[in-house]
This record gives structure tokens, C-alpha cells and sequence, in this order.
């Protein structure tokens, strides 16, 4: 039997009853929990209900197509990580539900084993080890508050000892499930162990430590200042081409607003059947839902400031 720490609840969210069926019955085999939907308004209800680690969902659904499931069902769970999975996958999507909280972007069919092997992969928090230092130091701190000992807290909560005390002291990453647990036999809301995230108000990027992302399918290379974080939903970045360079291989459309301003050359801005030409120092803001794309100029390269505003 699994070790209780890598236990994982997973939701597979797919139009094709034989295929969800099929990697359930795999899941469940591999002593995982697994659920299905085969619609988007029935994976709202059971994500509303239950803790999911782990969420596959097909972009393209009958009653909700492209990138509003993903941002419905991260809304109602925020915590689950959510990989699209589909039989009709394009550049485009893949870039819009990436850059909407996915976090990875697979295509059907896929091999068991491999299938498997990204569960393994994502079944774990993500945490770096200040803040899995922090979670472990709160789950304690909450304990202890409460009079609880380690040995009552595995037997309320079903984990082994060992599990606990290593969580506590931060030696390993838990999954959402494993959290959900603790905090069920502390009778607290999972949130309560997120605190010092929930309510940090400030994002500080280094200009030594900016993130730099390579666009599929293009040589535009993104210099981010500011990502989204937390309660902040707001990204900026520096766009980064060459000449007569695309932003993106094909134009997306996202929620929110979208505001450039040009630092250096001239760029193109693709606005659905508009093309509007920004030189240095103009500034666009317009309905990131209008599919766009942004191209420099033929002869020189650009450097353009964008702020996506999802508030």
C-alpha cells in the first residue's frame, strides 16, 4: 500500500465517458482517488465539495469551450493543479490556458506509464523551502495551541506520526489532500496554514532575478518584472524582439485588460482586423479578450512594456 503522504484526489474532466473511465479505472489501480466529469458544470460542483491535487481537463468541452472552464475551476479550487489535456491541441490555446494558471498543456492519447509519471510530478505542493519551512512551523504552531499531540493528530487525521513531525519541520512537501487533512483534524480552513501568503500585499523582483520566458513558436523573449502572486492578479513584463519579429506564432485572447507602452522602436499591434502602429513612447490599453498579437518593425528591433490587469 502507498505511503499516506503520497496519496493524491484526482478529477478527470473529459466529453468522453470511455476515456475518463479508462484513467480512472488506472488511477484507481495505482491505489490513487480518482472522480470524473463530463461536463464543466458537474466538475464546479465536485471541485466545490472536495480537495483535489490534481485536476486533467479537456479545453474543449460541450457546455464550456476554451480558456473560461480553466478560470472557472480555478476560481472554485484555487489550490488544484490544473494540466489541459486534449485531442485537439494549437499553439494558441496552449500559451492562453498557460499563461491563465495551467500548469502543463498534454496531448491525447497518451501511454499510461506516462500518464502516470505527470501525476507523480505534480502531486506535491510546489513550495520553496522558506515557505514549506513556514507552512510546517504554522501547522505546529496551530497544534501546540490547541493542546494536540503529534500521536492524537495522526490518529484524527489518519497520516502516520512520522509524516506529521517531518511536515512540521518542513523536510518534505505535502499534497493538497494530506493538507486537507491536518487541517480537518485541527479544525481550521487549510487557508489559516497559507496566512503569511494570504495577506502579503507586495511582490519584490530583482533586476538580477527577473524571470525570462522563451514564446513558442517565436523569438520573442519576455522579461518579467511582476508576475501574478497571491491576492496581486496583475503581470508585467518587457517584450523583447528583433526585427520583424511576432510576439506570438498565432494571436490569443485572455480576461482582463492589456496596457503597452513602447521603450524603444516600433511595434504593430494586431487588434482583431485592426492594425495600429505605436512608436516610441505611445501607449495602447485595450479588452485583452480581442485576439492580438504584436510584431516590430522590419528593419529594427523593439522593446515594449505590458501590464496585464486582471482585477
Amino acid at each position: 500500500m502507498a505511503h499516506p503522504i503520497q496519496k493524491a484526489n484526482i478529477l478527470i474532466i473529459d466529453n468522453d465517458k470511455d476515456y475518463t473511465k479508462s484513467r480512472v479505472d488506472l488511477l484507481k489501480k495505482e491505489n490513487y482517488r480518482a472522480s470524473e466529469a463530463w461536463n464543466i458544470a458537474d466538475a464546479l460542483h465536485k471541485a466545490s465539495n472536495e480537495i483535489f491535487d490534481i485536476i486533467f481537463l479537456e479545453i474543449n468541452m460541450s457546455d464550456v469551450k476554451g480558456v473560461k472552464g480553466l478560470l472557472d475551476l480555478k476560481r472554485v479550487s484555487p489550490h488544484s493543479r490544473i494540466i489541459i489535456i486534449t485531442a485537439s491541441p494549437s499553439v494558441e490555446t496552449a500559451v492562453s490556458t498557460m499563461k491563465n494558471g495551467s500548469v502543463d498543456y498534454l496531448t491525447k492519447p497518451m501511454k499510461d506509464e506516462e500518464f502516470l509519471n505527470i501525476i507523480r510530478s505534480n502531486i506535491h505542493i510546489d513550495l520553496k523551502d522558506d515557505i514549506l519551512t513556514k507552512l510546517g512551523e504554522k501547522i505546529k504552531s496551530i497544534r501546540k495551541g490547541k493542546g494536540i499531540k503529534i500521536k492524537q493528530l495522526s490518529s484524527r487525521s489518519g497520516l502516520t506520526e512520522s509524516s506529521i513531525s517531518m511536515i512540521e519541520n518542513g523536510k518534505i512537501s505535502p499534497s493538497i489532500t494530506t493538507i486537507n487533512k491536518i487541517a480537518v483534524a485541527l479544525g481550521v480552513h487549510p487557508i489559516e496554514f497559507f496566512e503569511i501568503e494570504r495577506h502579503k500585499r507586495w511582490i519584490v523582483t530583482r533586476k538580477n532575478e527577473r524571470e525570462k520566458l522563451q514564446i513558442t513558436g517565436s523569438d520573442n523573449i519576455l522579461e518579467y518584472l511582476c508576475k501574478e502572486s497571491g491576492t496581486i492578479k496583475n503581470e508585467i513584463y518587457i517584450s523583447n524582439l528583433g526585427p520583424n519579429q511576432r510576439s506570438y506564432e498565432e494571436r490569443l485572447n485572455h480576461e482582463g485588460e492589456k496596457f503597452c507602452l513602447v521603450l524603444r522602436g516600433t511595434i504593430e499591434v494586431e487588434l482583431g482586423s485592426e492594425v495600429i502602429t505605436l512608436n516610441e513612447g505611445d501607449t495602447i490599453l485595450f479588452d485583452s479578450m480581442i485576439p492580438h498579437l504584436w510584431k516590430s518593425g522590419k528593419s529594427k528591433e523593439s522593446r515594449s512594456l505590458w501590464m496585464i490587469c486582471r482585477n
